[in-house]
């Protein structure tokens, strides 16, 4: 049996403990090769994996490439305006058949020994193939493999390796309010994801990044030299003026503000709300007509709402925050590659617009105060578990308030450790079938 058992000397259940005001992760979930392994078959090979958006293949003969855990995928535009995903690795020897990361092609051929392909995948023309094969070699056998389930919604494609998955929105359940929020703070309910990605590699397990993009706790320490500058020298561009007005102190205080959600299936949300007088200072600011649309449409309370920082983690390797899809790419159990694309709002004003992208740059671009921080401090954690004799990490903060609906949604306050605990028991959940 192909699991995490007993007799390959791991069983879920010894590394991921819970009691009523105890919860604890094995450091082995986070070092061990073979643990990884079955995460590629069973999480990244029964999970739904976003994989990209509609706006990055636009047009006939557009693709992209992506991964689903370890594989490598293509993501293509057919002539019919149909999106497909195959796994890109030709049928004749194995070679990656796309290297590049985005382009247009009207087919794609194997630089190994030439096998040309469709953009459905189809294989359509063997080299030298007069001699070498019969004639009536099948070809529509060996096209590119199709990635069994294909996805969109609202613009974003997601995969998923399991014939049998559920569909994609039972799969997000109670979460899908959260994505949905994302996506409506458009004028016209579309985003626009042609910015091209930045990518940082770190030593460190994927993991710790999905457990952070919803992690309220560790902001304070972790991002201090970015306080230091704001108490320095002032704040003038805060996520929507946010950060505008007060001292660094009560900026501290209005962090602990907010709450943590977590969701059956390891989805999680970190939600902190704007501060008192942010929306009147967008009013009052060059971003009127926007506020103006925002409130004609949802109402002013559900506006302010709206407008809520809220990071949006759908399990395993997505996080949605601050205007950017993250995406998290396994490489190793000790190296990971993480990937962040700004997206437009579409129809909101290009000045809104490059608001939203200047604070992303400030905060999140690859010569920024907050992602730099993050990512060093995955590698320390990955180097202190090196210390194999301390077996646990705990991540129990605040279970003694967290509180469950009839939804079975989790929530506590801000800095409290929900999304995290649901994170690994979906984790959980999807290495023990």
């Amino acid at each position: 049996m192909d699991r995490l058992s007993l007799a390959s000397g791991f069983d879920p259940d010894s590394l991921i403990v819970e009691t009523l005001n105890d919860f604890r992760v094995s450091g082995r979930v986070y070092t061990d090769q073979e643990i990884f392994r079955l995460e590629m078959k069973h999480i990244f090979g029964r999970c739904w994996i976003y994989l990209g958006h509609e706006s990055e293949i636009p047009n006939p003969g557009d693709y992209k490439t992506a991964y689903i855990g370890l594989r490598p995928v293509i993501v293509t535009r057919d002539e019919n305006g149909v999106v497909h995903a195959m796994l890109n690795r030709c049928r004749h020897r194995g070679s990656v058949i796309c290297r590049a990361h985005t382009g247009n092609e009207k087919r794609f051929q194997c630089q190994y020994h030439g096998w040309v392909y469709g953009l459905n995948g189809d294989l359509l023309g063997i080299a030298k193939h007069k001699g070498g094969y019969p004639d009536d070699f099948d070809k529509a056998s060996y096209g590119l493999m199709a990635v069994p389930r294909v996805t969109v919604y609202r613009g974003m494609v997601f995969a998923n390796m399991d014939p049998d998955a559920i569909d994609f929105l039972e799969y997000l359940g109670a979460a899908k309010p959260f994505l949905d929020i994302h996506l409506d703070r458009s004028p016209s309910g579309e985003i626009d994801v042609t910015f091209g990605a930045h990518r940082t590699e770190y030593r460190g397990n994927w993991k710790f990044q999905a457990e952070n993009s919803t992690d309220g706790y560790h902001g304070d320490t972790v991002h201090e030299s970015f306080f230091k500058l704001v108490a320095e020298f002032g704040n003038k561009g805060g996520q929507h003026g946010s950060y505008t007005q007060g001292s660094v102190d009560d900026i501290f205080k209005h962090r602990l503000n907010g709450r943590t959600l977590g969701f059956e299936n390891g989805h999680g949300v970190w939600e902190s709300p704007l501060t008192a007088d942010a929306l009147d200072n967008m009013r009052a600011g060059p971003y009127r007509d926007y506020v103006d649309w925002m409130e004609a449409t949802y109402g002013t309370f559900r506006t302010h709402e709206m407008l809520n920082a809220m990071n949006l983690v759908i399990f395993p390797s997505l996080a949605i925050l601050h205007g950017q899809f993250r995406v998290m790419r396994p490489i190793a159990v000790d190296r990971t590659e993480v990937s962040i694309q700004f997206f437009k709002l579409k129809g909101a004003s290009d000045a809104y617009n490059n608001f939203r992208m200047s604070g992303y740059q400030r905060f999140f671009g690859p010569a920024s105060f907050g992602s730099p921080d993050d990512v060093e401090i995955f590698a320390v954690n990955q180097t202190g578990l090196q210390a194999e004799e301390v077996e646990w990490l705990l991540l129990s903060r605040g279970m003694g308030r967290e509180t469950t609906d009839n939804m079975k949604v989790r929530t506590a306050e801000i800095t409290d450790e929900t999304s995290q605990r649901a994170f690994h028991r979906g984790w959980k959940r999807f290495m023990s079938f």
